[in-house]
Protein backbone atom coordinates (compact mmCIF):
# COMPACT_ATOMS: atom_id res chain seq x y z
CA UNK A 1 0.00 0.00 0.00
CA UNK A 2 1.50 3.35 -0.95
CA UNK A 3 2.11 6.12 1.59
CA UNK A 4 -0.62 8.45 0.35
CA UNK A 5 -3.26 5.75 0.60
CA UNK A 6 -2.08 4.82 4.09
CA UNK A 7 -2.07 8.46 5.23
CA UNK A 8 -5.56 8.99 3.83
CA UNK A 9 -6.81 5.85 5.57
CA UNK A 10 -5.28 7.04 8.86
CA UNK A 11 -7.09 10.39 8.62
CA UNK A 12 -10.32 8.55 7.83
CA UNK A 13 -9.77 6.19 10.76
CA UNK A 14 -9.44 9.15 13.11
CA UNK A 15 -12.68 10.45 11.61
CA UNK A 16 -14.42 7.15 12.37
CA UNK A 17 -13.28 7.42 15.98
CA UNK A 18 -14.70 10.94 15.94
CA UNK A 19 -18.17 9.55 15.37
CA UNK A 20 -18.04 8.20 18.91
CA UNK A 21 -15.89 10.87 20.59
CA UNK A 22 -17.92 14.08 20.56
CA UNK A 23 -14.89 16.39 20.52
CA UNK A 24 -13.57 15.02 17.20
CA UNK A 25 -15.46 16.00 14.03
CA UNK A 26 -15.93 12.58 12.41
CA UNK A 27 -17.52 13.15 8.98
CA UNK A 28 -15.41 16.21 8.11
CA UNK A 29 -12.23 14.31 8.95
CA UNK A 30 -13.25 11.36 6.81
CA UNK A 31 -13.92 13.78 3.93
CA UNK A 32 -10.57 15.51 4.56
CA UNK A 33 -8.92 12.09 4.23
CA UNK A 34 -10.52 11.65 0.79
CA UNK A 35 -9.61 15.22 -0.13
CA UNK A 36 -6.02 14.70 1.00
CA UNK A 37 -5.77 11.62 -1.18
CA UNK A 38 -7.15 13.52 -4.16
CA UNK A 39 -4.73 16.38 -3.65
CA UNK A 40 -1.70 14.12 -3.23
CA UNK A 41 -2.56 12.16 -6.39
CA UNK A 42 -3.25 15.28 -8.49
CA UNK A 43 -6.96 14.40 -8.62
CA UNK A 44 -6.13 11.49 -10.92
CA UNK A 45 -7.68 8.76 -8.76
CA UNK A 46 -10.67 10.51 -7.20
CA UNK A 47 -12.01 13.57 -8.98
CA UNK A 48 -13.91 16.66 -7.97
CA UNK A 49 -17.44 15.40 -8.71
CA UNK A 50 -17.02 12.51 -6.24
CA UNK A 51 -15.35 14.74 -3.67
CA UNK A 52 -18.16 17.31 -3.98
CA UNK A 53 -20.73 14.57 -3.35
CA UNK A 54 -18.70 13.30 -0.39
CA UNK A 55 -18.62 16.87 0.95
CA UNK A 56 -22.43 17.00 0.92
CA UNK A 57 -22.53 13.70 2.80
CA UNK A 58 -19.98 15.02 5.32
CA UNK A 59 -22.13 18.10 5.96
CA UNK A 60 -25.20 15.95 6.51
CA UNK A 61 -23.27 13.77 8.95
CA UNK A 62 -21.59 16.62 10.79
CA UNK A 63 -24.91 18.35 11.47
CA UNK A 64 -26.74 15.16 12.45
CA UNK A 65 -26.55 15.89 16.18
CA UNK A 66 -28.37 19.19 15.63
CA UNK A 67 -31.20 17.99 13.42
CA UNK A 68 -31.56 14.60 15.12
CA UNK A 69 -31.78 16.32 18.51
CA UNK A 70 -34.39 18.68 17.08
CA UNK A 71 -36.42 15.81 15.60
CA UNK A 72 -36.11 13.82 18.82
CA UNK A 73 -37.35 16.74 20.90
CA UNK A 74 -40.29 17.20 18.53
CA UNK A 75 -41.06 13.47 18.78
CA UNK A 76 -40.94 13.84 22.57
CA UNK A 77 -43.65 16.47 22.41
CA UNK A 78 -41.59 19.65 22.38
CA UNK A 79 -43.06 22.61 20.53
CA UNK A 80 -41.31 24.20 17.60
CA UNK A 81 -40.39 27.06 19.94
CA UNK A 82 -38.79 24.65 22.39
CA UNK A 83 -36.85 23.01 19.61
CA UNK A 84 -35.64 26.36 18.27
CA UNK A 85 -34.73 27.44 21.79
CA UNK A 86 -32.85 24.15 22.13
CA UNK A 87 -30.82 24.97 19.03
CA UNK A 88 -30.05 28.46 20.36
CA UNK A 89 -29.19 27.06 23.80
CA UNK A 90 -26.92 24.51 22.16
CA UNK A 91 -25.03 27.21 20.26
CA UNK A 92 -24.64 29.33 23.39
CA UNK A 93 -23.53 26.29 25.40
CA UNK A 94 -21.06 25.31 22.67
CA UNK A 95 -19.50 28.78 22.64
CA UNK A 96 -19.37 29.02 26.42
CA UNK A 97 -18.45 25.47 27.45
CA UNK A 98 -17.64 23.40 24.31
CA UNK A 99 -19.54 20.23 23.46
CA UNK A 100 -20.88 19.25 26.90
CA UNK A 101 -22.18 22.81 27.14
CA UNK A 102 -23.96 22.42 23.81
CA UNK A 103 -25.83 19.35 25.02
CA UNK A 104 -26.63 20.88 28.39
CA UNK A 105 -27.60 24.22 26.82
CA UNK A 106 -30.01 22.49 24.47
CA UNK A 107 -31.59 20.46 27.25
CA UNK A 108 -31.93 23.48 29.55
CA UNK A 109 -33.46 25.64 26.83
CA UNK A 110 -35.96 22.95 25.81
CA UNK A 111 -36.81 22.37 29.46
CA UNK A 112 -37.28 26.07 30.19
CA UNK A 113 -39.63 26.66 27.25
CA UNK A 114 -41.62 23.49 27.92
CA UNK A 115 -41.92 24.43 31.61
CA UNK A 116 -43.12 27.89 30.63
CA UNK A 117 -45.68 26.34 28.26
CA UNK A 118 -47.05 23.55 30.42
CA UNK A 119 -45.82 23.90 34.01
CA UNK A 120 -45.63 20.11 33.99
CA UNK A 121 -42.39 18.27 34.78
CA UNK A 122 -43.53 15.15 32.92
CA UNK A 123 -43.81 17.11 29.67
CA UNK A 124 -40.43 18.74 30.31
CA UNK A 125 -38.81 15.35 30.93
CA UNK A 126 -40.51 13.79 27.90
CA UNK A 127 -39.24 16.55 25.59
CA UNK A 128 -35.75 16.33 27.12
CA UNK A 129 -35.74 12.56 26.74
CA UNK A 130 -36.75 12.93 23.10
CA UNK A 131 -33.84 15.31 22.51
CA UNK A 132 -31.41 12.94 24.24
CA UNK A 133 -32.59 9.94 22.22
CA UNK A 134 -32.27 11.94 19.00
CA UNK A 135 -28.78 13.04 19.96
CA UNK A 136 -27.66 9.48 20.72
CA UNK A 137 -29.14 8.23 17.44
CA UNK A 138 -27.17 10.92 15.62
CA UNK A 139 -24.01 8.98 16.49
CA UNK A 140 -25.27 6.13 14.30
CA UNK A 141 -26.16 8.56 11.52
CA UNK A 142 -22.64 10.02 11.66
CA UNK A 143 -21.11 6.55 11.62
CA UNK A 144 -23.28 5.50 8.67
CA UNK A 145 -22.35 8.64 6.75
CA UNK A 146 -18.64 8.08 7.43
CA UNK A 147 -18.85 4.49 6.27
CA UNK A 148 -20.72 5.61 3.13
CA UNK A 149 -18.04 8.21 2.41
CA UNK A 150 -15.30 5.62 2.82
CA UNK A 151 -17.18 3.08 0.69
CA UNK A 152 -17.77 5.55 -2.14
CA UNK A 153 -14.15 6.72 -1.94
CA UNK A 154 -12.86 3.15 -2.14
CA UNK A 155 -15.10 2.39 -5.12
CA UNK A 156 -13.95 5.58 -6.83
CA UNK A 157 -10.25 4.78 -6.50
CA UNK A 158 -8.77 4.04 -9.89
CA UNK A 159 -6.16 1.46 -9.03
Amino acid sequence: MDDVLLQSALIMGIGLIGCILPAVPGPPLVWIGAMYHGYRTDWSQVGWPILAFLFVLAMIGSTADTWMGYLGARKGGASIWSSLAGSAGGIIGLIAFSLPGAILGSLLAIGAVEWYRHRNWNKVLQAGKGYAVGYVLSIFVELGVCLAIIGIWVMALKY
